[in-house]
């Protein structure tokens, strides 16, 4: 695809997409939570002794876990969403808070694609930006935390030359 690329088609297509909501292959589990906090020296009494998963873990158990490995939900839905690269960036993302999780919760993550935009860039005149948001829901379906996260798709340099 190059300058033939119909963003509104792709727009009308996935714009408010939502995947199904997906369970974590393992409970929140304080092993891992205590090997993380040694490796990053984090001694907070919060995660190592009153059983709270330190935010940088809640996606770790809203999702595959580390073995088998298994690509991020979040970026096979945006490989599936037709562009005219590639070439993923992820821009940034925030977190809204709502519950912390614990040992013993089973968390779950479903994910939508909230905007699709085209936005020409130094890069490649067709890059397209992909919105999408993601909740993560313990075990009673109530909310842990809600994600914003903006990702560029460019074409490799090469292309977007002779394109």
């Amino acid at each position: 695809m190059t300058a033939a690329f119909d963003v509104e088609t792709v727009r009308k297509a996935w714009e408010g997409y939502e995947t199904p909501l997906v369970w974590g292959r393992y409970p929140v589990e304080h092993d891992p939570i205590r090997r993380y906090c040694h490796m990053v020296d984090d001694l907070n009494p919060r995660y190592l002794e009153r059983g709270e998963c330190p935010p940088v873990m809640v996606d770790y158990f809203a999702s595959a876990g580390p073995w088998p490995p298994a690509e991020l939900d979040i970026i096979s839905l945006v490989r599936r969403i037709p562009t005219p690269g590639d070439r993923l960036v992820n821009l940034g993302h925030e977190f809204e808070w709502f519950r912390t999780a614990r040992v013993g919760d089973r968390l779950g993550s479903r994910h939508r694609v909230l905007t699709v935009e085209l936005r020409k860039t130094r890069l490649d005149p067709l890059s397209v930006w992909i919105r999408t948001g993601t909740t993560i829901v313990d075990g009673e379906q109530r909310i842990i935390a809600e994600r914003i996260n903006q990702i560029m798709v460019h074409r490799a340099a090469g292309d977007a030359a002779r394109g």
